[in-house]
């Protein structure tokens, strides 16, 4: 075969990948300038919100969820009915101590909190569809969070030197350690609102927050995360929340900057009806920039 032939073969395919690859660009120029236009077009109006919104209030009942799908949309949601999502609901540990749900989905997407759960009634309002949702609710004999004020918090040293930190009014103080404190604070975990028990951790002491005559239910549901994102991108120290019932450890749950709110629940149904002492251990491997928040329910 001629060189020159050869040099003709390799031009042609060189030209057809070329052109192949322009076509490509072409193509997804096409789709990308399509979905910008249409993509106005299929999102819901201000007018679909307010028929969804109009629907949930007619039926909405004391103790129920509203939620959004997908979960960025919360904003939009708030703005329609943030006056049914008080401050605990908003801050929830998760939802299982709602029976009723309500959903409003756009695009097909569903919430998390209603995963494995069939509607027992759905509408259409636009580009946005209305689910409401409907199962026994967990019932929560103690709440942690709400109940902040009956702990005991102290800062154990790793020599074993226990320090009683004392209760203000609306806080924890550490004397060894005047820059932490315990408190109940809504906190920004995972882009989402948490209501919390939240200590910032300075040092290398144990600190621990320790419940007396806790009532027990079947699980005690613990969830844990890293408050505030500027904090978990300048932070790298892992913390560890080891929860113990009357001494015996139940499980450990770590919060790091890409855990998110990590949720844990452990079987007490051996000490069901009984009160007994609840402790949280908190630790860590570099304290610094770590801002925890914990919150726990007993429940049946």
């Amino acid at each position: 075969m001629k060189a020159s032939s050869l040099l003709d073969a390799d031009s042609f395919r060189r030209h057809r990948l070329a052109y192949a690859c322009a076509a490509g660009i072409v193509v997804l120029a096409l789709v990308e300038t399509a979905n910008a236009l249409l993509a106005p077009l299929r999102a819901p109006t201000d007018r679909d919100w307010r028929s969804a919104a109009a629907a949930v209030r007619a039926g909405f009942r004391p103790g129920d969820l509203v939620v959004a799908a997908p979960a960025w949309a919360d904003p939009l949601l708030r703005m329609h009915l943030g006056d049914l999502i008080p401050l605990a609901v908003a801050g929830r540990l998760d939802a299982a101590r709602f029976g009723r749900i309500w959903e409003i989905s756009q695009r097909g997407a569903r919430a998390s909190e209603s995963e494995g759960i069939r509607p027992a009634q759905s509408s259409r309002h636009g580009a946005l569809t209305l689910r409401r949702y409907e199962r026994p609710a967990s019932q929560v004999s103690f709440d942690f969070v709400a109940e902040w004020s009956r702990a005991t918090v102290s800062r154990v040293a790793p020599g074993g030197q226990v320090s009683l930190c004392s209760r203000v009014p609306d806080r924890f103080e550490c004397a060894d350690a005047p820059a932490q404190s315990v408190k109940a604070e809504l906190l920004e975990i995972d882009t989402s609102p948490h209501l919390a028990l939240a200590t910032s951790l300075t040092g290398d002491a144990t600190t621990v927050v320790e419940f007396d005559r806790v009532p027990l239910g079947r699980e005690l549901a613990v969830g844990a995360g890293l408050h505030n994102v500027w904090l978990r991108k300048s932070g790298k120290g892992t913390v560890s929340l080891r929860v113990l019932v009357q001494g015996r450890e139940l499980g450990r749950i770590q919060a790091g900057s890409l855990t998110g709110w990590t949720l844990g629940r452990f079987d007490t149904s051996t000490l069901a009806g009984r009160s007994e002492s609840v402790r949280f251990e908190i630790t860590t491997d570099d304290p610094s920039a770590r801002y925890l928040g914990f919150a726990a329910e007993a429940r049946s």
